[in-house]
């Protein structure tokens, strides 16, 4: 008997230090997972500030007030008025506007899917000719308006801490 309840005890105490180890082993993990969370919640919010302050630069540089940059639609409007015409920005909002609104729900009658989809591409070729147009507004050429297409944020960067000067509407 006197065994039986050594051999309990032995194996209680195991159980008792094997789940310890669990216990800080978890908590060095959920440590990991918190530390690259933040990590990650900050430089998101790093660059998130670097775009505010790149579109206020873009923005001043065209003589434009930075402030318009951080309002929603007004900054598209604006944007578009700097390298093109304001009047394409509407388009754009409509048509972007539109593909959202068509392409949502599933069996959506064809007519729907047509115009969710000509919505759709010319909201894309009205970005890809605002984008080459701001290039070249700023004195570059197609291939940083292509940066601005493809990977927006870094043609951003590009233009509002870079030495571009604003030289008008291209034509």
């Amino acid at each position: 008997m006197f065994l039986l309840a050594a051999s309990q005890a032995e194996s209680s105490a195991a159980a008792d230090q094997a789940l310890s180890q669990a216990a800080a082993a978890a908590g060095v993990v959920g440590g990991i997972v918190a530390v690259s969370l933040t990590t990650i919640l900050v430089l998101e919010l790093v660059w998130f500030i670097l775009q505010i302050i790149a579109d206020w630069k873009i923005f001043s540089k065209a003589d434009v007030p930075g402030w318009m940059s951080i309002i929603p639609i007004l900054n598209t409007f604006e944007e578009y008025s700097i390298c093109w015409n304001g009047f394409y920005g509407l388009i754009f909002l409509i048509t972007s506007g539109l593909f959202s609104f068509m392409s949502t729900g599933e069996g959506a009658p064809m007519w729907k899917t047509i115009i969710a989809c000509v919505c759709g591409i010319i909201a894309i070729v009205l970005h890809c000719l605002q984008s080459i147009k701001l290039s070249k507004a700023f004195g570059h050429g197609a291939g940083l308006g292509l940066v601005l297409f493809f990977l927006g944020p870094i043609g951003r960067l590009i233009l509002g801490f870079g030495r571009s000067e604003y030289a008008g509407q291209p034509d």
